[in-house]
């Protein structure tokens, strides 16, 4: 099924003649609503399950209001009465390989006897009338009432649902509507009623009476039940209502610098930490200055003094040479002296050697400049190659920590001069913990409201029990083996076998159930160690889960993200299992989750919530990063901008304006081509059927 798109008029706070395309792109299964609290967002998903279900559709505001003054109070105020309202939608659905479109108007406006309601029902472009008087029938096929909360569903279910209380509730609907099981429901009561008509056909005046005051008591514990369930839906609204003021009070408080103020002590011991740090980093940086760092400028002068210190050596060690050289000439000379060499070659010889001492010692008669230590030379290339490099690298690295000290220092020293003072902050605290106190007071009022509601349904069994058990002693007591009496155990034996069957059925399918389930929740909450096992009681279906170790997992040892995960992944898991290719329409998807299982949602459901995803956020839900994370996915963006003085809402193309501007980089981006298995499992889940093909019984 392929929603192509819808056209409201004069219906709610939509004014007028409002239009959507809802058609996805291939491979872009998400069309994206913005919208304001109070601007027509729940509005939208209720003119579509009106359009399809009429009086059975279940509809967020209607309460305990009639269908008619429903339908009546739905009217846009400005609207002529006359002239009505009504909602158009176009879809496509495969029936039997081929695919059919279909086109549904259902109008209603105020007439002469009050509220004249009309559906026409187009197939292929045609009228069909007897489709149209027959609709309710023909939805059922293809989308029974009892599982569009599988598909259509907003934050407040998804917060209900986590909370554990009506999970087994809402499981159970949905498997009984799935396998077809509501037959059997409807079935046993229709044979109870029948066999309580049967005995008080039979029964004495003593026994009619007990059994009509056990039947009392029912009906009046039922009566009492239904009424706290009201009061307990207007506490929900009303602790909605605190909660909103509780975030209205908290933006106050951090607008007025509350969060700087709660942590001024560790702000300012962070600055005494920067303060200390720097001036280590100063006396480290003097020591370097009191060191060989200030000869760093002059490297050329050093290499002179290097190589200076270098060819004074070299002078020295020609002076010792000379004197011994000048020493042995004088030994030879005397030596031939006395072997009377002759007076020229004598000469000759004197000659030579003196030749050679002034060739052997030329330095000898340079002047030393310095007259310095023969280690002079190899301390200054230690200096210049060891020392000062090392001492500039150590400076250059202090010189960078001061300066990411002193930018630190400055946004601390600002942090610490926008702190505000007690007497200014008390006001939006106490208003603060007021708005808190109160919305505490209502959950409290709540849980205990609850609490009297499990106590009267326990009650509620306890009584029925009694009116089984009377029912079934007058029975044993006055009926004998009478046409009425084999009638009457026939029927008992019938509802006993419908009991067996029904729990057979969901036990059956329940491996299938469980496993998509559990695969959901593994593909939203993204851990593998945290859940090892989830299963399903086919009597009470209730949800159970165990940790990897075989342990029991109770909801209250779950975060409240996680649960709130938990019961997505039960809807979806139950979607999937209904083999039913039915659009996802979301409203208000996040809630209150924190970023990170915001993320889980935004980056593993949405994509692959369905073929075709409908999203109704709020400007504090899918923006910034979020958005920027599907806007792969996103065929079309529409915001539903509420004109406050016309008290109206209209459909335009586009999205909330500052999206654009306040979007930041987001982490983890959902790129295919980062992880094509991912998306290729994704694709595979929004394009082929689920595996567990379940049929009608």
């Amino acid at each position: 099924m392929i929603l192509d798109d819808i056209v409201i008029e004069n219906f709610g706070v939509y004014a007028g003649h409002q239009q959507a395309i809802l058609t996805p792109e291939p491979g872009r299964p998400i069309i994206l609503f913005g919208g304001m609290n109070g601007g027509g967002k729940t509005t939208l998903p209720d003119a579509i399950k009106l359009t399809l279900y009429g009086p059975k559709a279940r509809l967020s505001n209607r309460g305990r209001q009639g269908y008619r003054d429903y339908l009546r109070a739905a009217i846009h105020r400005h609207a002529d009465p006359g002239v009505g309202a009504g909602v158009t939608l176009r879809f496509r659905r495969l029936i039997e390989g081929e695919t059919h479109s279909f086109v549904l108007q259902r109008r209603w406006r105020v007439g002469s006897k009050g509220i004249e309601e009309s559906l026409q029902v187009l197939h292929d472009g045609v009228s069909d009338d007897l489709l149209s008087e027959h609709w309710d029938e023909a939805v059922t096929t293809f989308l029974p009432v009892g599982i569009a909360h599988l598909f259509f569903f907003d934050g407040e279910q998804i917060a209900d649902l986590a909370d554990g209380g009506h999970a087994a509730e809402i499981i159970g609907t949905a498997l009984n509507t799935l396998l077809g099981l509501d037959l059997l429901e409807r079935l046993t009561a229709d044979l109870k009623a029948f066999e309580r008509k049967q005995r008080g056909e039979t029964l004495d005046d003593a026994s009619l009476a007990a059994l009509a005051e056990s039947e009392a008591e029912v009906a009046h514990l039922d009566q009492a039940i239904e009424q706290i369930a009201m009061a307990e839906g207007m506490l929900i609204k009303e602790a909605k209502g605190l909660a909103e003021e509780v975030d209205r009070q908290r933006e106050a408080f951090e607008a007025a610098g509350g969060n700087l103020y709660q942590g001024r002590n560790a702000l300012r011991i962070t600055h005494e930490g920067l303060l200390k740090e720097k001036a280590q980093c100063e006396d480290a940086l003097r020591d370097l200055i009191a060191g060989p760092l200030p000869l760093a400028p002059v490297d050329d002068l050093l290499a002179e003094i290097e190589a200076q210190a270098c060819h004074e050596i070299g002078i020295r060690h020609a002076k010792v040479l000379a004197e011994a050289l000048e020493e042995r000439d004088r030994a030879v000379l005397a030596a031939l002296d006395d072997e009377a060499v002759g007076e020229d070659t004598l000469s000759k010889i004197r000659r030579i050697l003196s030749a050679d001492r002034t060739e052997r010692t030329g330095l000898a008669h340079q002047s030393l400049l310095f007259d310095a230590d023969d280690r002079l030379a190899a301390q200054v290339a230690y200096l210049r190659a060891t020392r000062i490099p090392s001492a500039e690298r150590a400076a250059n690295q202090l010189t960078q920590r001061l300066e990411q000290l002193e930018e630190r220092l400055a946004r601390t020293e600002a942090q610490l001069a926008r702190i505000p003072s007690e007497d200014s902050i008390q006001v939006t605290q106490n208003a603060l913990d007021v708005a808190e106190q109160n919305h505490h007071a209502k959950l409290h009022q709540l849980d205990r409201l609850r609490e009297q509601r499990a106590l009267l349904q326990r009650e509620y069994a306890e009584a029925g029990a009694r009116l089984e058990r009377l029912s079934i002693a007058n029975l044993e007591a006055r009926i004998e083996a009478d046409d009425q009496a084999r009638i009457l155990t026939h029927s008992a034996r019938v509802r006993r076998t419908l009991q067996a069957l029904h729990h057979q059925a969901v036990a059956r399918h329940a491996d299938n159930i469980q496993a998509l389930m559990l695969e959901s929740f593994g593909k939203l909450l993204g851990k593998t160690d945290l859940v090892g096992s989830l299963s399903i009681d086919p009597r009470s279906f209730e949800p159970n889960l165990r940790d990897p170790n075989g342990c029991c997992l109770p909801f209250e040892r779950l975060s409240a993200g996680e649960r709130q995960l938990l019961a997505t992944a039960l809807l979806w898991g139950l979607a999937r299992a209904s083999g039913r290719p039915i659009p996802a329409i979301i409203d208000t998807p996040l809630g209150r989750l924190d970023s990170s299982h915001r993320r889980n949602l935004v980056e593993r459901y949405f994509p692959a919530a369905s073929h075709q995803v409908l999203l109704l956020s709020t400007d504090e839900e899918i923006i910034g990063h979020y958005h920027q994370a599907l806007d792969p996915y996103i065929s079309r963006r529409y915001l539903l901008a509420y004109d406050c003085e016309a008290h109206a809402t209209a459909i335009r193309a586009g999205y909330f304006a500052t999206d654009e501007t306040t979007s930041r980089p987001y982490p983890h981006q959902l790129q295919r081509e980062r992880n094509p298995d991912q998306a290729e499992e994704a694709d595979r889940d929004r394009t082929l059927e689920p595996a567990l093909q379940i049929g009608t019984l």
